[in-house]
């Protein structure tokens, strides 16, 4: 058996953990720059607030119904969900964790898992007063719907539900709709609105040529993982294939230099991480987009890639590769609100394959980078920047509503006065 743990609204959970004042409150987590909501509490969301909603749009709800709005903190959300990992490896080893607040629990030779994953869901809340809810079934696919059949109805499965006999798969498949089963997205859920597929079920009573046609292999895969014949084994954690650094502007901007010192600033973070993880990126990504929120601005959204002539981990290259992008598709009189730098394709810094027609500049580049890492490290981020970045200016993410990083953070954990 497969078992899914899930923190309910997990990031509002986290930050009720520590202000247990806030329980039955509506509260909401916003996004980097306190743009929109990522996280709503159940009480929260019986206001009508939706996911991805803009802050702006629901801040009226502070003053009428007394919503709670806090900024995210997810160096305190990422400790939690290592702390609930700790808790979980206590019960099994075969861990896979899926995301910040999901792990799939292989339970193969385990005796009892349904009361294994109560005594688990109780040790968590027990330790650190978060609420979960776990599924159990034969496969991923079907551990999600009896994940989301415990968190529809907590009072009557006590937050856990296992989906264990050809009955109760019938039942939930009949029950479970089908833009909700795990790897539909929008694309695939209009699709098959059109031809009558409605539930699960219905998903499931298509014939394998059909969805081989429409889906490919993993649509055959997903109706077999349905009906409790897994396809899905552990998966082993992958690197990164790419890596990001996008910021929303703290107001539209229309100024080129502007938004190149902060794209100039985007791609020498990125660099950073790549020396970080010891890789060079092959192709640099520049991308920026205007405010879709405001109706009376133009909108314009473009992105342009490109490939170095060799992989490279240096903050100067990427960062004047990125300005050549940039230049491609960059239009003088839009108001631009967010601009990022992605970097993908990556070899191991100690394994680049160079071109014989292209001046390499990593070597000569490197123990500069390694300079600068260090007295970054040692006094500060930033402390010696590129030319092109605002030697002033430190970007700092707008966060209004952050609360303290209580349990990483020594001089931000609770103090209490006996």
């Amino acid at each position: 058996m497969i078992a899914l743990i899930d923190g309910n609204n997990f990031y509002a959970s986290c930050e009720r953990i520590f202000r247990p004042d806030w329980r039955d409150k509506p509260l909401i987590v916003l996004s980097n720059n306190d743009g929109c909501a990522i996280a709503r509490s159940y009480e929260a969301k019986a206001l009508g607030i939706t996911m991805g909603e803009p802050y702006f749009k629901v801040k009226q709800f502070e003053k009428t119904h007394g919503l709670i709005v806090r900024s995210a903190n997810f160096v305190l959300y990422g400790d939690i969900s290592n702390r609930v990992v700790q808790i979980v490896r206590r019960y099994c080893n075969d861990i896979e964790v899926y995301s910040i607040d999901e792990s799939f629990i292989f339970l193969d030779g385990y005796s009892e898992p349904e009361w294994r994953m109560r005594e688990l869901r109780e040790q968590v809340f027990r330790g650190l007063d978060l609420p979960t809810s776990i599924g159990i079934a034969e496969t991923k696919t079907l551990a999600k719907v009896a994940n989301k059949i415990a968190k529809k109805y907590p009072k009557k499965t006590r937050a856990v539900y296992m989906i264990d006999s050809p009955a109760k798969i019938e039942a939930a498949l009949k029950w479970f709709p089908i833009e909700d089963v795990w790897g539909i997205g929008r694309r695939y859920y209009d699709r098959f609105q059109r031809y009558g597929v409605h539930t699960a079920w219905d998903f499931t009573q298509l014939p394998d040529d059909f969805l081989r046609d429409e889906m490919g292999i993993y649509g055959v895969r997903m109706k077999k993982e349905l009906l409790g014949d897994r396809q899905y084994e552990m998966t082993i954690s992958e690197p990164k294939k790419n890596i990001a650094t996008t910021r929303t502007f703290d107001k539209p901007r229309d100024e080129y230099n502007y938004i190149w010192e902060r794209v100039s600033t985007y791609a020498s973070e990125c660099a950073r991480k790549l020396r970080e993880q010891g890789s060079c990126c092959r192709h640099v990504q520049v991308f920026i987009t205007t405010d879709r929120y405001r109706l009376t601005d133009a909108q314009y959204a473009n992105a342009f890639t490109i490939t170095l002539p060799n992989p490279s981990n240096s903050s100067i290259e990427l960062s004047t590769y990125a300005k050549k992008a940039l230049d491609r598709i960059f239009i003088q009189g839009f108001r631009y609100r967010k601009a990022g730098v992605i970097v993908g394709s990556f070899v191991p810094e100690n394994e680049r394959l160079v071109s014989l027609f292209d001046i390499d500049y990593h070597e000569k580049h490197a123990p500069l980078m390694t300079a600068m890492d260090r007295i970054n490290n040692r006094l500060g981020t930033h402390k010696v920047k590129l030319a092109s970045m605002d030697i002033q200016k430190t970007w700092k993410m707008e966060q209004k509503h952050l609360s303290p990083k209580y349990s990483t953070t020594f001089h931000e954990s609770i103090i209490l006065k006996a």
